[in-house]
């Protein structure tokens, strides 16, 4: 792939580009294309799911491929995209063999003065003498001048993998069991979660995109611009909110977790009770950590709260396929609850006609949420040669959404397949106290939420102080530990009177994940086209993918919060 010598016509391709195909048929015209493939669908109404399953991720990929080609992308990289997306929906100016030929750049009609979003933007700092108000010139290349050290595009994707995969995906296989207690539930799950993983990273990218065309750097910024400056409070309030909800799940989690860490030692109930763990953790670890006034040491632990989840996922998967809890496995008996498994006779699109399916999409809202980052990751990122980062940050979007999406999988899969319907709001609650893999991993999880806390407390801070106007940064300003005390022992208040993560990641993102992942990043673009910033990109399926995921951003929401809330 870097090296661009894959061809697109390669029979992997072909073979997927075929079975896309018949997906879009059966969903068109019934049973009949699916008997060809094994997949008798026995209700008509079925073919709407299938429908579904083949043109969003096409459309995706359509869209991603025009956006690769607009941006100058590496061409493997979009014979990727057309290839998944169809043969011949690559537009013929856009070569898919050979080497790298951008396309040539539209102009903004109506003569704007404002900058195209394909060109690159400066750098905060950085001088702009070359650019002229036509928008023409280049951004200069960074330097030590500009005061900050920019992320090359491997940095930029170990760190958005670590931004988004956390505490939501041991949620993941309560989501499962909340519509169906078969195996075979998990083919529409994983499906679903790597054609979302898709929309979430193809979200990513539009919210660069609008910050772009508005020439904000900020989440806020850029839909006040785009939308209007009358509701930039919208996105502020469930940026707020998410993150506040972060910070509790956070909470919960290493409440958890520590507690049944020291349930084997026999230490009294004072000490090793769950309430008793997450007051001592918050007055003794995390209120220093959150009143640090730099986070730059905790900067070097991304890396291992990369690798922690990586145990994790390999320690679910181990114990799935080695049957230690099994109904005579070693540690079925101390288990907090046996696995438990339902016969289902329906074929595996059939189980998610139960409306449970909602909350597993809710938590999946909630795993893939990164997008109020979007705009950091973008302004960080190290342009390339040509001083262009837009195809890059594509790359990094992909490659980060791409590999959550695995570790996601696998954490379903895994969860799932060993406890089925008991399986608990935190799947590591599930594994027995004298699981000695099961203690590394909770130890895992506890030292990268540790060290993620402060990066998602300070988030939470400073957009209070943001939404408080001069009366928080008055407070800020002044009674600075006051102000950090008060916030952190609101959020353990609720941590300790919570207990099912599960219906609480749901309801987060039902109500919040859904806006900030689906609905928002289209809404932005198709404003500011609207409004005249930056060209119309993408073409008339772009148009049409980005309207589509405001009704299915709205529907998840609202199906996902009443579910969540039974």
């Amino acid at each position: 792939l870097a090296q661009g010598s894959l061809e697109p016509t390669s029979s992997a391709f072909a073979c997927t580009h075929r079975l896309l195909g018949h997906f879009v048929i059966g969903g068109i015209r019934g049973e009949s294309a699916m008997r060809a493939h094994g997949m008798a669908l026995k209700r008509r109404g079925r073919s709407c799911c299938t429908l579904v399953a083949g043109l969003v991720p096409a459309a995706a990929l359509w869209t991603f491929g025009c956006q690769l080609g607009a941006w100058g992308a590496p061409t493997s990289w979009t014979c990727i995209a057309f290839s998944f997306a169809g043969p011949s929906s690559a537009p013929s100016a856009l070569p898919l063999v050979g080497s790298r030929a951008p396309a040539p750049a539209p102009s903004l009609a109506g003569g704007s003065d404002r900058q195209p979003f394909w060109k690159p933007r400066p750098m905060a700092g950085a001088a702009a003498e070359g650019d002229s108000a036509s928008g023409s010139g280049s951004a200069p290349a960074p330097s030590a001048e500009d005061g900050k050290q920019l992320s090359s595009v491997a940095q930029s994707s170990v760190n958005l993998v670590k931004n988004i995969v956390g505490a939501g995906m041991l949620s993941l296989p309560a989501g499962v069991a909340a519509f169906s207690g078969s195996p075979k539930a998990l083919v529409p799950s994983i499906t679903f979660a790597l054609v979302l993983g898709v929309l979430s990273a193809y979200g990513f990218v539009l919210i660069a995109d609008a910050c772009n065309r508005t020439g904000e750097n900020t989440y806020q910024g850029a839909w006040g611009k785009a939308v209007g400056q009358s509701t930039k409070w919208i996105p502020a309030v469930a940026c707020s909110a998410k993150a506040v909800i972060g910070c509790i799940s956070f909470s919960m989690i290493l409440g958890d977790c520590l507690s049944l860490i020291l349930a084997p030692l026999g230490l009294p109930a004072i000490v090793s009770s769950r309430s008793s763990v997450m007051l001592g953790l918050t007055a003794t670890v995390l209120l220093p950590l959150c009143s640090m006034k730099s986070l730059a040491p905790l900067a070097k632990f991304s890396v291992l709260g990369v690798l922690s989840n990586v145990y994790i996922a390999l320690f679910v998967l181990l114990r799935c396929f080695d049957g230690s809890y099994r109904a005579s496995g070693a540690l079925v008996a101390a288990a907090p609850a046996a696995p438990k498994f339902q016969p289902f006779t329906g074929g595996a699109w059939s189980t998610i006609a139960d409306p449970g399916f909602a909350v597993l999409l809710s938590i999946l809202a909630t795993a893939f949420l990164a997008h109020y980052n979007a705009p950091l990751f973008y302004e960080q990122l190290a342009p390339g040669p040509d001083g262009r980062k837009d195809g890059r940050f594509v790359i990094v979007s992909v490659i980060g959404f791409s590999a959550a999406a695995v570790i996601f999988s696998i954490i379903m899969a895994g969860g799932f397949l060993t406890f089925g319907r008991s399986s608990l709001g935190l799947v590591l609650n599930n594994y027995a106290a004298t699981d000695g893999l099961a203690v590394l991993a909770r130890m895992a999880i506890a030292v990268s939420l540790i060290t993620a806390y402060p990066l998602v407390f300070f988030s939470v801070r400073k957009q209070l102080v943001d939404l408080l106007g001069r009366r928080g940064a008055d407070l800020a300003s002044n009674q600075p530990r006051l102000l950090t005390i008060s916030l952190l022992a609101g959020i353990t208040l609720v941590a300790l009177n919570l207990r099912d993560l599960g219906k609480l990641a749901a309801f987060a993102g039902a109500c919040f994940g859904s806006f900030l992942v689906y609905m928002a990043p289209a809404l932005m673009v198709l404003c500011a086209q609207r409004r005249g910033l930056g060209p119309k990109s993408g073409g008339f399926l772009a148009r049409a993918v980005q309207l589509a995921l405001l009704p299915l951003g709205a529907a998840l929401g609202v199906l996902g919060a009443i579910q969540s809330l039974k």
